[in-house]
């Protein structure tokens, strides 16, 4: 049976649950709120299946990157609506139009980042945009697994941990199904942003969160939250209301500096497997990788957009024939390797675990201080003019 003894060699991507022929294995969240297999022994009947989709024992991507670009969708609506230039979205509207299912990362009735599917454009939304969380992968291998032996188009998009543990879990290729995965940085705590929301506002007073909110253009965007009374935060308030527009000058600078929320993508409080991660480089599982074009004004600057620019990597002979049918719909230019890496390190390694994480998670489980002043104290003292002036504009 699978048992994790050393926490960096499991990504917490549910294969060995979704397999279990008894239901024996559960998702239990640790304390630091990483979720990892539970294993009931009085329902187990060791017949070792979790141990044979489990995809850092079992690593051999069938892929090898092939074309790469720069990309972005010709709709500027749905370029608005997406993180980056939307790849997402349209590999997502092709599935739909063939009357298949989207699989991604959504927000549940309590803002826990949990995979979800979607079965029509009003059900779609709810999967655009990133999420900066683990997911919960909960059931959706399984359901997957149903929809494609019904012969449905299935897209399922994830980290790359995610989609080699859906190819390991179904044993064999479809035709009808579309993988796509992401440059992934790591998984933030889904702990860490549960105590963030609390310490930020009441859940109940949430309507939508976009961790990437478009207000100033696409490569200065930053976390949003909208409240139900139609107001947001971070949000300009205090003796600084007067100094609105001076704040909002060069894509929001001085707004950003004084009253940004703290939850971000951090090497603070990531998975310990994503500091070791085994998914790394151009051996792939899936069709697609998308991710942000950083830096794409220094060596592109012709593809720039301030509604976004994506990366779009062809892994698979199927996806070169899917970008085939999709390209008309797509505004694009081949780039090399050398650039999209230059400024996506994290295509090719892992990320170094920040030296006082350890330290932090101890003081957030034991409640040492708030989320907050952890934050704080972690990213060094501010100048004392800086206090003041966050003082003064009400900020936290």
């Amino acid at each position: 049976m699978i048992s994790i003894q050393d926490k960096t060699q499991c990504s917490g991507c549910g294969a060995c649950r979704n397999i279990c022929p008894k239901n024996a294995i559960s998702m239990k969240a640790d304390a630091e709120g990483f979720l990892y297999p539970n294993v009931d022994d009085s329902l187990c009947v060791k017949c070792g299946l979790c141990l044979k989709v489990c995809p850092i024992i079992n690593n051999t991507p069938p892929f090898h990157t092939g074309r790469i670009m720069a990309a972005k969708h010709k709709d500027e609506n749905i370029r608005s609506a997406g993180s980056s230039g939307s790849m997402f979205s349209l590999l997502a509207q092709y599935a739909l139009k063939r009357g298949g299912v989207v699989f991604g990362a959504a927000f549940d009735g309590k803002w826990n980042v949990v995979h979800q599917s979607a079965q029509d454009e009003q059900e779609l939304d709810k999967l655009r945009r990133s999420k900066y969380v683990q997911s919960d992968m909960q059931e959706c291998f399984r359901l997957a697994k149903k929809f494609l032996q019904e012969g449905k188009t299935v897209l399922f998009t994830g980290t790359p941990c995610q989609i080699a543990g859906l190819k390991n879990y179904l044993g064999r290729d479809y035709a009808s199904l579309i993988t796509a995965d992401i440059i992934c940085h790591g998984v933030p705590s889904p702990l860490v942003w549960r105590r963030f929301l609390e310490e930020t506002l009441p859940l109940q007073d949430i309507s939508a969160i976009d961790f990437r909110y478009k207000r100033f253009g696409w490569d200065a965007s930053y976390l949003c939250i909208k409240k139900k009374d139609g107001a947001s935060l971070p949000e300009i308030k205090g003796l600084l209301k007067p100094f609105k527009s001076l704040l909002l000058r060069s894509k929001g600078r001085l707004f950003k500096i004084i009253y940004i929320l703290p939850f971000t993508i951090s090497n603070l409080y990531e998975r310990p497997s994503c500091h070791a991660c085994s998914f790394k480089g151009c051996d792939k599982y899936s069709d697609f990788t998308m991710a942000d074009l950083w830096g794409v004004k220094n060596f592109i600057p012709e593809m720039y957009d301030v509604k976004g620019v994506s990366v779009l990597m062809l892994n698979s002979p199927k996806a070169e024939d899917l970008f085939e049918e999709l390209k008309n719909n797509l505004i694009y230019k081949d780039i090399s390797f050398e650039n999209m890496s230059q400024y996506n390190p994290y295509f090719m390694k892992s990320t170094e675990p920040s030296p006082f994480r350890a330290q932090f998670f101890d003081a957030l489980i034991n409640k040492k201080g708030s989320f907050y002043s952890l934050i704080r104290n972690k990213k060094g003292m501010k100048p004392l003019i800086l206090k003041i002036i966050r003082f003064l504009g009400g900020a936290r």
